[in-house]
């Protein structure tokens, strides 16, 4: 028989970690539909939510660097147990890889601002600076890891409904 777990729910991250874990989310939840929206656009069409797009980027790159500083600095709760060491083990590596997978997109789609000519085509005005998609390699690895996040996205939103569902906890409440 399988033993019930009771995760101390009590335990909460810190309010700074809280607000960077939603404002990190939204501006997520935002920025994937819009680059994919983005993607069928001529670049004339698109410059001015290329430049959104590129901000609300930025802001998570940075976003994700701060509670990266803030997760081996800061006290933080336990990992929530399953009663499964394998769903234990995946729910520390898919959020691990979060953090990764945010600073490789970011990496990716500064290399594609640079190297496919948009901050160019943006300071002079001349779209003719940017290079053809099918050139950026950049891009394909940006649009890669984006789809890996939003797929890790609906595992780790599965994982919380998971949890109380099945063991009856609200595991928001550590990030509410």
């Amino acid at each position: 028989m399988k033993r019930k777990i009771q995760n101390n729910l009590s335990q909460k991250y810190s309010r700074g970690i809280i607000a960077i874990h939603w404002i990190t989310a939204l501006l997520i939840l935002a920025l994937f539909p819009l680059g994919k929206y983005m993607s069928s656009l001529e670049p004339s069409e698109k410059m001015g939510l290329l430049k959104i797009h590129a901000i609300f980027g930025a802001v998570v790159f940075f976003l994700t660097l701060l509670r990266s500083y803030f997760f081996f600095k800061s006290k933080r709760p336990n990992d929530l147990k399953t009663g499964s060491k394998f769903n234990d083990k995946l729910a520390v590596l898919i959020h691990n890889l979060f953090y990764f997978l945010l600073i490789g997109i970011a990496l990716a789609g500064f290399a594609v601002m640079v190297l496919g000519g948009y901050v160019d085509a943006l300071k002079s005005g001349n779209l003719d600076l940017i290079l053809s998609n099918t050139e950026l390699a950049s891009l394909k690895a940006h649009g890669l890891l984006a789809t890996i996040m939003m797929i890790l996205l609906v595992l780790h939103v599965v994982g919380v409904m998971k949890h109380y569902l099945l063991t009856k906890e609200n595991t928001l409440k550590r990030i509410l």
